[in-house]
């Protein structure tokens, strides 16, 4: 019996991916845990590998370099040797299993006269596909999906569509939804591809600034000791190539100020302020690709050098794109690092749902006073913003004054 090869969902939020390439070409042979197809979801291009063994079988339809696929499509097939392709199954258009068995159970009778209505029970249109958010949301408001128009692929049915239907709206089609002829003359120009990342980090960046409600504190850190504590290790290192280097060291004290300091660690959630455990702490990354945002995990636990490695890891692994989506998940705050750019002093955006987000300017040679001299030291700009629905100004100023006063200590 043919087996359908499907998208698996890539972490809780993920509906779509863009499709990058067959690992395997049609006819090979393939094995369970072979490294089958690759997708790109919201920051990082995965390998997806078989969950069975058998024949790789495309379809006419099977996805193709930067088609877009949802979660559960049916990608290909894979059929023991001298068993036919299944026809007629264009991927994208069947449900799987799993998903008509998603559907919710029509509601027990009851003894009682009913007063409202039953829920509908949602059954796929035919030759369309629903996913189960779709369908469970249908089932709540009692929505006939037969009526509800699916803008997935193949015309599958989402969340989306049925809220649209539920307001009473229509979300246009791709062919229905033709641009509208601009009012004056287009400027000419290189048109570029807005990319699944670009994607995201707009939405994000639009709904943090939509959502929270930020403030932006700015303070001067004396980055004597700082500097100092960097040569010192450099000439430690004896020819090791990983130096920890400043925004390690600053990680390490943020880290142990969010101990101090838990409201900036927190994150709005609904109806109630959740208070993680531990501190997870993301670090922007600039790739070719864009902005990425990798996380270390339990920041506090590490000792610099460790960190340091982790930190060096990471951002590598991210310029290539090869990230896991939980090393790119679950962070309680984030430090973004503009200072190799010559930056003093800017306005970080919040990564929603966190409180907050500190940013590192460049470390400037310039003259201090010193008891009653003058001399050359080292500044540093630290920019904090922070959402004021979770956190008042006092205690924000507070974690920053912490921050600040162990930079010009490092332990």
């Amino acid at each position: 019996m043919a087996i359908e090869v499907t998208l698996p969902r890539q972490g809780w939020s993920m509906e779509e991916a863009v499709f990058v390439e067959w690992l395997k070409k049609d006819g090979d042979e393939v094995k369970a845990g072979d490294p089958l197809f690759s997708v790109e979801t919201d920051k990082a291009v995965q390998e997806i590998e078989s969950l069975d063994a058998g024949i790789l079988r495309l379809t006419p339809n099977s996805p193709k370099k930067d088609d877009k696929v949802q979660v559960a499509d049916v990608l290909a097939f894979l059929v023991a040797p001298g068993e036919e392709t299944p026809t007629g199954t264009p991927a994208g258009k069947p449900a799987p299993k799993s998903e008509v068995a998603a559907a919710p159970a029509p509601a027990a009778k009851s003894a009682a006269p009913a007063l409202i209505p039953a829920p509908v029970v949602p059954s796929a249109p035919a030759g369309r596909s629903v996913s189960p958010r779709a369908a469970r949301r249908a089932a709540q408001a009692g929505v006939d999906l037969r009526a509800v128009q699916g803008t997935g692929r193949g015309g599958r049915i989402r969340e989306r569509d049925v809220v649209a239907a539920i307001r009473g709206k229509t979300v246009p089609t791709a062919a229905a939804s033709a641009p509208t002829p601009p009012a004056v003359p287009p400027i000419s120009g290189r048109d570029e591809k807005i990319t699944t990342l670009r994607r995201t980090v707009a939405d994000r960046m639009h709904r943090s600034k939509t959502i929270t409600a930020p403030v932006t504190l700015t303070t001067r850190v004396d980055a004597g000791a700082l500097v100092a504590l960097r040569e010192g290790l450099k000439a430690k290192a004896k020819g090791r190539k990983n130096v920890p280097a400043y925004g390690d060291i600053v990680m390490r004290e943020v880290a142990q100020a969010l101990l101090e300091h838990p409201a900036l660690n927190a994150r709005w959630e609904d109806d109630h302020i959740r208070y993680p455990d531990s501190v997870n702490i993301g670090f922007a990354v600039d790739t070719e690709a864009g902005l990425v945002v990798p996380v270390v995990h339990d920041a506090p636990k590490y000792e610099l050098r460790k960190l340091a490695d982790l930190t060096r890891d990471l951002a590598e692994r991210a310029k290539a794109r090869r990230l896991t989506p939980e090393e790119m998940s679950g962070g309680t705050f984030t430090i973004t690092n503009l200072g190799m750019a010559g930056i003093d002093a800017f306005t970080p955006i919040v990564n929603w749902p966190e409180c907050a987000v500190l940013g590192v300017g460049r470390i400037a040679e310039e003259p201090v006073v010193s008891g009653k001299k003058l001399a050359i030291g080292h500044r540093l700009w630290l920019s904090l913003t922070f959402d004021h629905r979770l956190v008042d100004g006092a205690p924000a100023a507070r974690f920053l004054e912490a921050v600040r006063r162990r930079i010009e200590r490092p332990a």
